[in-house]
């Protein structure tokens, strides 16, 4: 978030309302968010439809027991070491469905087997709740989750393109539920960040000739997470 908030940019407005409510702000970033929220009704909408939206979402996670190493880096990151303290645990209560959504969206302990996150794209229907969320790791690799695509039949897929000087270039099928890896080829990685992204309604298996020949039902670009080191 920056120092100087637009609040008269909805896109900027709804960015930070989206940071505030995933809790990815610093404690100095919480306090200003907080005070232009109680003086901006457009803001304290825009933080209801996101909290919406992810609660939406969190509700379709399976619970998920994290290993023994994640909590551990809770308590080193918190500097918790009393666990079993029942004034602790009704003060972290509000947070744990958030918790939950972080550990499934962006694992937050970083491991060889899950590379961190660098940029998303979040793609919305008419209503502005997410079909699917794609997310690009530090490396270039694409990781499609679903979410609620209810706009693709039961023989449809939904497919991803890269748009690059205006032609359409296949990404990859987008999952029905769960998530699915997307690997695009070194040239397509460089472009992820300054290309803009489609999404299509195809026949089941895709674009039958490499070309989208469904509706287009979103389109936008990847936006960087805030830190993270972009290698592609």
């Amino acid at each position: 978030m920056p120092d100087q908030w637009d609040l008269s940019r909805p896109d900027e407005r709804h960015l930070a309302a989206g940071e505030y409510a995933l809790g990815v702000m610093s404690a100095d970033e919480r306090a200003r968010f907080e005070a232009l929220l109680a003086v901006s009704h457009e803001l304290q909408h825009d933080l209801a439809d996101w909290q919406e939206r992810l609660q939406l979402f969190n509700e379709q996670l399976p619970p998920v027991t994290p290993p023994a190493s994640v909590w551990r880096a809770i308590a080193e990151r918190t500097g918790v070491t009393r666990w079993r303290s029942l004034a602790l645990w009704r003060g972290m209560a509000g947070g744990f469905a958030m918790l939950t959504l972080a550990f499934a969206l962006l694992w937050s302990v970083p491991n060889a087997d899950s590379p961190e996150e660098a940029a998303v794209y979040v793609v919305l229907d008419e209503s502005r709740t997410p079909d699917w969320i794609i997310s690009a790791s530090e490396d270039g690799t694409l990781r499609a989750r679903a979410v609620q695509p209810h706009r693709v039949g039961a023989d449809q897929s939904g497919e991803l393109w890269l748009v690059s000087d205006g032609t359409p270039i296949s990404l990859g099928l987008l999952p029905e539920r769960g998530s699915r890896l997307l690997t695009p080829d070194a040239g397509l990685r460089e472009e992820l960040l300054t290309a803009d992204l489609a999404v299509s309604v195809e026949p089941e298996g895709g674009a039958p000739a490499g070309k989208p020949t469904g509706p287009i039902i979103d389109h936008g670009r990847l936006t960087p997470v805030r830190g993270a080191t972009l290698r592609f």
